[in-house]
């Protein structure tokens, strides 16, 4: 609740360590507190059940009186719940505090407790409780898997129960919600992107906004090719195009354009510094992170960099399939796509192997017949089969990439730089 003052009672962390501890997340207690924001306060651990109640709501009430805030943080309640343990009497006085305290600031409880073994056990506290959510963690493939269970919403429909969470630096908690079928739109048909080639603009036609393209292409033996084509249409276009590799170093893609660039064109003229003023190159390793964890990456780099178009380099969410995670990784490759579309960004998964999920998923589907090396124009001699939703398809040979050839060589001789012309995409 930004904005919104927050009184903190703490039993067992003391301040220094909490504002140390959060700062390393970037976040600042300290200038909150200064801001008259937040107040902590540190409760002596008591051992009678009598004096620990009296003590806890005296200090509560008199804090919230001399506070006023709207949001109320107690961490934890489980040394108040072993100290009373199973007596009847004082586990209601304490709900009753609490309900009582809650209804006092007019606005937000927050309640942590540290549960081990059964989660059920929560007593009456979950049973006053409006919302109830149960964070843990375990370790798969020596990673750190986050997730959050939410058993109670009062009020409220829960249309996932359990979904996983990061921790990122300087946001703290992160969660990823799938979209609804009803949230994503249509590609906005609008806005038509034409190829920079007259060749593939008469067999593929443009691709628009929010539409999805699977290409695959053995062993992606050259997807330089294919990404410095896509580099190339950025700059035309002006566009902003955010590369992941689950691959190839982000680096050595940078170079690789490059000299793809200066095969397929002759001297195209363009340096490093252009391409990286338009397209952004980013490697996650898949073995440094799960697949939900991978989610949030790429969420992360959607919203720090807004592209245009994304390129995918290994099936999103990564590369390599986890073994015995098959569901798992079918699910959260699925939301990924449905979110790209939900907002519109145009999406080009490319893959050395077909997967029958993301080419469900795909508006347009190619694939890489055949592919042999070639002296003219020293580019691969390839046959290309593209085949489209709801059409017919197209195949693209080696006549048609010489034609592009000739068409890319005379639009940089124009200048890289310009907006793409009649002669261009018609």
């Amino acid at each position: 609740m930004k904005g919104h003052k927050c009184l903190y009672i703490s039993l067992q962390e003391d301040k220094d360590k909490l504002f140390r501890n959060v700062k390393n997340l970037g976040m600042d207690f300290k200038g909150l507190e200064e801001k008259d924001l937040l107040r902590f306060i540190k409760l002596p651990l008591m051992i009678s059940k009598e004096s620990i109640i009296d003590t806890f709501s005296r200090i509560l009430k008199d804090a919230i009186i001399s506070f006023n805030p709207k949001v109320l943080v107690i961490d934890s309640v489980t040394p108040i719940l072993k100290v009373i343990g199973n007596d009847v009497e004082v586990r209601a006085t304490l709900q009753n505090t609490l309900t009582e305290i809650s209804k006092l600031i007019n606005g937000l409880t927050v309640l942590i407790h540290e549960v081990e073994g059964d989660v059920e056990d929560l007593g009456g506290i979950g049973f006053v409780s409006d919302v109830v959510i149960f964070m843990s963690c375990k370790i798969v493939n020596n990673l750190i898997l986050r997730d959050i269970e939410i058993k109670k919403s009062r009020g409220s429909p829960t249309r996932i129960a359990k979904v996983v969470f990061t921790i990122e630096e300087g946001e703290g908690i992160k969660v990823f919600v799938p979209p609804m079928l009803e949230e994503v739109p249509a590609p906005d048909y609008t806005k038509p992107y034409n190829h920079l080639c007259n060749s593939l603009n008469r067999k593929v036609g443009p691709v628009y906004p929010g539409e999805v393209i699977f290409l695959v292409h053995p062993n992606l033996a050259y997807v330089d090719y294919v990404l410095a084509y896509l580099t190339l249409t950025a700059i035309i276009y002006k566009a902003k195009i955010l590369i992941i590799s689950y691959l190839i170093p982000p680096q050595h893609i940078i170079q690789r354009i490059l000299k793809s660039l200066e095969i397929i064109t002759t001297k195209s003229g363009i340096t490093e510094e252009l391409i990286n003023n338009y397209t952004v190159v980013k490697g996650l390793n898949p073995s440094a992170h799960l697949p939900e964890e991978a989610v949030y990456k790429v969420v992360k780099l959607l919203m720090d960099h807004k592209p245009t178009v994304v390129v995918f380099v290994g099936t999103p969410p990564l590369g390599i399939k986890p073994t015995g995670m098959d569901t798992d990784y079918n699910n959260l490759a699925m939301n990924l796509i449905l979110y790209l579309r939900k907002l519109r960004i145009t999406t080009i998964i490319i893959d050395d192997h077909d997967d029958e999920l993301v080419k469900a998923l795909s508006d347009m589907f190619i694939s890489v017949k055949k592919c042999v090396k070639s002296k003219i124009f020293r580019i691969p001699r390839v046959s290309v089969e593209i085949l489209r939703k709801n059409e017919a398809p197209h195949t693209v040979t080696l006549k048609d990439f010489i034609l592009c050839a000739k068409d890319l060589r005379s639009i940089l001789k124009r200048g890289a730089t310009l907006p793409p012309t009649t002669e261009a995409t018609n």
